[in-house]
């Protein structure tokens, strides 16, 4: 009986001990998550992605008008070519030129070493006096077998200038007019002088403020900048409009 005990409590025990020591299917899953997993539990390595296209970087930095266009002044550059970029400019939505992002700017080279300096544009597209809307975009260089990152928006500046400013009437020895002339290829300048005239109405001495107007052209003006011509005031003048004729914009100022 002594013997038949044993043998079943040795039994007993081989089966407790190797419940112990086999671990089951979750616990292997579980160390299968640890930092550092046995050889036995290593997964393949995600496939290598392939080459990827990267968007262009920069920025539209400032717009003026010249007199016949718009000068625009920004940086562009593409991590997948080391060959300056085009950039084209829009005005109000509208193709306008292009520029090549290839003058000298330090201070891009300061911030992305990788890009170097000679990353800046500076053009001039044709554009009109008045409010209008300049917007650039840097042109992506797509490299072979990508998906492509598209062209980046530089940014956009809006600007305010009428073709003629300031005009005044003033006298120093003679009646002058002077204006601001902030165009170039004007044909000239159309002058109108709103002025009246008294008139008396017959049998009676009660006089009528008659309204009168005055019209005439002075030449054109050799690039831009303050004019200031001889000119001829009508008496009781009360207004003075300058305008370059096609140019759609002009300056009025009221006389006292």
């Amino acid at each position: 009986m002594t013997t038949s005990f044993t043998r079943a409590g040795a039994a007993l025990l081989l089966t407790v001990l190797g419940a112990v020591a086999a671990p089951s299917a979750a616990h292997a899953t579980a160390l299968c998550d640890q930092p550092v997993p046995p050889p036995a539990c290593s997964e393949d390595p995600d496939p290598d992605p392939g080459p990827i296209d990267t968007p262009p970087r920069g920025a539209l930095d400032s717009v003026a008008f010249t007199g016949n266009g718009a000068r625009v002044t920004g940086w562009a550059a593409d991590g997948d070519s080391a060959a300056p970029l085009q950039v084209h400019v829009y005005v109000d939505g509208a193709f306008a030129g292009a520029a090549v992002a290839d003058t000298y700017r330090p201070d891009v080279a300061a911030v992305y070493p990788y890009f170097g300096a000679w990353r800046g544009y500076d053009a001039v597209v044709p554009a009109r006096p008045g409010t209008h809307t300049v917007c650039t975009y840097a042109i992506n260089v797509q490299p072979p077998n990508t998906s492509p990152a598209g062209n980046r928006q530089l940014g956009c500046r809006s600007y305010d200038v009428p073709a003629v400013a300031n005009v005044a009437s003033l006298y120093s020895g003679q009646w002058l007019v002077a204006f601001d002339d902030n165009v170039v290829g004007e044909t000239g300048f159309e002058v109108m002088w709103e002025y009246f005239t008294w008139y008396t109405i017959p049998g009676t001495h009660e006089r009528v403020a008659t309204p009168r107007v005055w019209r005439y052209t002075l030449p054109p003006h050799e690039g831009t900048g303050r004019v200031t011509l001889p000119d001829q005031r009508p008496i009781n003048a009360t207004r003075l409009t300058v305008t370059a004729p096609g140019l759609g914009s002009a300056s009025t100022t009221d006389l006292y």
